[in-house]
């Protein structure tokens, strides 16, 4: 049973009762008493608005703390009625992101704009995680990048941002774990940036471009598996900037995926929810197109086996897999390095042009060589020949001469002593079969053996 809610007159009464009671008056009844007293009365009708206020305010702060003591709380102490606002909440904000992508959609097929509609797609890279008391975790950003994408164009614009961050007491060696594993990353780099005001206003200049008709920033896309790591970015990023939380939206890049795969297939299967395939295609091509060429940024173009784990890398990945889909069906030319990787005739064409271009990063980075001692030049020259050039280099380089010695006049087959033993008795062989035959073998007769129609009635 609730507590009866108590008024300001009440807390009146009360310092009324303990005044009159320091002058010796005695109140058996208690407050009812003071209830019925005539003088208490007369005294609560003379105070004046700003003295009665700040009984009124006493009442109102017990009614606030019943409500906290009264309302149900989950294990970790929070309002069951908090959880189910945020519940809400979440609810309306992914029924407000599917309207808006499939409102896009329609939008784009009405003015044929299907394929040149952008959309901005983000990744990021963390060095550390942290777990606060209710059980939220908090994903330290460590590199990011963003690019501007349609279906014809690619991503005709790059923004990509290494984070300096200071790394906090106890966390060093996780950081040092997460970042030799993955993106191999350091926390006080040259190229890196500390103040995240000044990225969040770089990001905001680059989504000023295409403004909604609300004149709101375009939404950013990702994947699942990095919805809970993008926003503690953004967080970071409005925190500094002193702008509101909701500045920038996040949205699901499978079910924008999935909402092209289902528009452009009339024969899409019903059974099939468009965003669970969308999300197998995604880690899919994140396996197929992992290792395609120049698409890393600047600093993991220098460090070798850190290119599937690259923010920009990343983003290649999903626009691959994006065009690998969609333009076949829209009837686009696959762009090597636009809409799909460079083929090995194009990587060939620009192989010396790249070992200029990023001929300063590799000298920054060591010229690191593999456990062979092959350096990196030397793998990427090699890598850019096709099967057929190699078999004819190794059928130039080698020359295959049989020499029959038989033929060979003066020339004698060297002689082969039978009889030589080895100095030294050789191991025996340690195989089953070796032991076996050392075994005494025992000799079994037909009694051993009786046919099945006796073996039941045999006696020993």
């Amino acid at each position: 049973m609730s507590k009866k809610v108590r008024n300001g007159f009440y807390f009146f009464m009360l310092d009324f009762k303990a005044r009159e009671e320091n002058l010796g008056r005695k109140f058996p009844d208690g407050i009812k008493e003071i209830q019925k007293n005539s003088k208490c009365s007369q005294e609560w009708i003379a105070l004046s608005d700003e003295q009665k206020k700040e009984y009124n305010d006493r009442a109102k702060q017990e009614k606030a703390m019943q409500r906290r003591t009264t309302k149900p709380l989950t294990t970790i102490g929070e309002s069951i009625d908090s959880v189910q606002k945020q519940q809400i909440s979440k609810l309306k904000y992914e029924e407000d992101m599917k309207q808006y992508i499939d409102n896009v959609i329609e939008q784009a097929d009405l003015l044929n704009a299907v394929d040149t509609i952008p959309f901005y797609f983000i990744h990021v890279n963390y060095f550390y995680t942290k777990t606060a008391l209710d059980s939220t975790v908090d994903y330290i950003p460590a590199e990011f990048a963003v690019c501007e994408f349609s279906i014809k164009s690619g991503a005709s614009r790059l923004y990509h941002q290494i984070i300096n961050t200071q790394i906090e007491l106890g966390y060093a060696r996780e950081a040092a774990e997460v970042s030799d594993t993955t993106h191999k990353l350091n926390n006080d780099l040259p190229e890196g940036e500390e103040d995240y005001k000044i990225m969040c206003n770089k990001l905001i200049h680059f989504l000023k471009h295409q403004m909604t008709s609300d004149n709101k920033l375009p939404p950013l896309y990702t994947t699942d598996n990095f919805k809970t790591v993008v926003p503690c970015l953004l967080r970071r990023m409005t925190a500094a900037a002193e702008i509101p939380d909701n500045t920038f939206d996040l949205y699901s890049l499978e079910y924008l995926f999935g909402s092209y795969m289902k528009y452009l297939n009339p024969d899409f299967p019903a059974s099939v929810t468009p965003s669970v395939l969308a999300e197998v295609e995604l880690t899919n091509g994140s396996i197929t197109f992992a290792w395609a060429p120049k698409i890393e940024c600047s600093y993991h173009l220098g460090i070798e086996g850190t290119k599937p784990f690259c923010s920009q890398a990343i983003l290649h990945q999903w626009i691959f897999t994006f065009c690998d889909y969609c333009c076949p069906r829209l009837k686009i030319a696959m762009r090597p390095g636009i809409n799909c990787p460079e083929s090995e005739k194009d990587q060939e064409c620009s192989a010396l042009s790249d070992s200029l271009q990023y001929l300063s990063l590799k000298e920054k980075a060591g010229k690191l060589k593999s456990e062979t001692g092959v350096s990196r030049e030397y793998q990427e020259r090699v890598s850019f020949r096709t099967a057929k050039e190699e078999e004819e280099r190794r059928r130039k380089d080698t020359k295959l001469t049989i020499i029959d010695h038989s033929k060979l006049a003066g020339n004698t087959v060297p002689f082969v002593d039978e009889t030589y033993k080895p100095l030294k008795q050789m191991r025996r062989p340690r195989t089953l079969a070796k032991i076996l035959d050392d075994q005494q073998k025992t000799a079994f007769t037909d009694k051993d053996f009786p046919s099945i129609r006796h073996a039941r009635g045999r006696k020993n």
